[in-house]
């Protein structure tokens, strides 16, 4: 019997998982760079690079890679958008656990892409849409709560976090925005590109541009391939689903993390991360699945 062709729907899904498994991946490495005293600023120029690095190899082994005037006039201004928040993202990451920031930060930037698409892009939500996005606000409370339930306060993580959010966010829409017209290939390598070229033109103007030629700084190159092949296939999968269905994926990464940090990088377990993060899976099912 022959097996039934995958759905344009399916397919979506089916990119969208295997990206924020690449993103944990990415994140966990992150998180063990911050934890042996790496830079963030060297450690994100490096990796922006080789982010750039790997989609340019796979663009030109499996695509047709084109380069235009339309598709740099976006990659500079998501470029810089995206080192800013790298950088704020990996400063968040020397000061808290993995499975403290990232279940914090995705839920966040969820809520808000969600928001925003709603009324940016006049896309149609149902009552388990809304509900999926309670959830998953919950599942972040929980997560943030450890072992007691109680208010989080403003730390330096979470403003950190925050702000870094916000400028996510942006970011996302504005990539959104961009495939209309681009090719997600195209876009993904100009934008990488772009973030490390804005990245080291600022590790110049803080003269630390000997640090990023560091032998050590070898250890950043399987971040920036994990990091890289989780936005080509995001974008891949933005470019053939609703921003506000395909982003809420990214509360899988809260899972993936919770169980690659807890088991490799031996971050503490607490009850409420688990739950808070099975909480957050039910919450992306109910957004983006149905």
């Amino acid at each position: 019997m022959a097996l039934a062709p995958i759905t344009s729907m399916e397919l979506w899904l089916l990119l969208g998982i295997l990206s924020y498994l690449s993103y944990a991946v990415c994140t966990s490495i992150d998180k063990y760079l911050m934890n042996t005293k790496y830079d963030p600023l060297v450690t994100n120029t490096v990796k922006m690079f080789f982010d750039g690095l790997t989609v340019l190899v796979l663009g030109l082994l499996f695509f047709n890679l084109e380069f235009t005037s339309e598709l740099l006039y976006w990659s500079l201004p998501l470029g810089a958008l995206y080192a800013l928040a790298g950088i704020l993202y990996l400063k968040s990451l020397k000061s808290a656990d993995a499975v403290t920031v990232i279940p914090f930060m995705q839920s966040f930037t969820i809520l808000t892409v969600f928001i925003c698409s709603i009324f940016l892009f006049s896309l149609t939500a149902s009552i388990y849409n809304y509900i999926g996005i309670l959830l998953i606000v919950a599942g972040v409370y929980l997560v943030l709560s450890k072992d007691k339930l109680k208010i989080p306060k403003m730390d330096r993580t979470i403003f950190l976090v925050t702000c870094s959010v916000i400028i996510l966010t942006i970011y996302i829409l504005l990539v959104k925005a961009a495939l209309y017209d681009i090719n997600p290939v195209n876009l993904a390598v100009m934008m990488y590109f772009s973030s490390a070229s804005i990245l080291f033109g600022y590790t110049v103007f803080k003269n630390r541009q000997k640090q990023i030629f560091n032998i050590k700084n070898l250890k950043i190159i399987p971040a920036g391939f994990f990091g890289g092949l989780g936005t080509l296939l995001l974008y891949a999968a933005l470019s053939m689903g609703d921003v506000s269905k395909v982003y809420p994926i990214a509360g899988l990464q809260s899972a993936f993390v919770f169980i690659i940090a807890t088991i490799f990088l031996k971050e503490k377990f607490y009850r409420n991360r688990l739950l808070g993060t099975i909480i957050v899976f039910a919450g992306i099912y109910l957004t983006s699945v149905i």
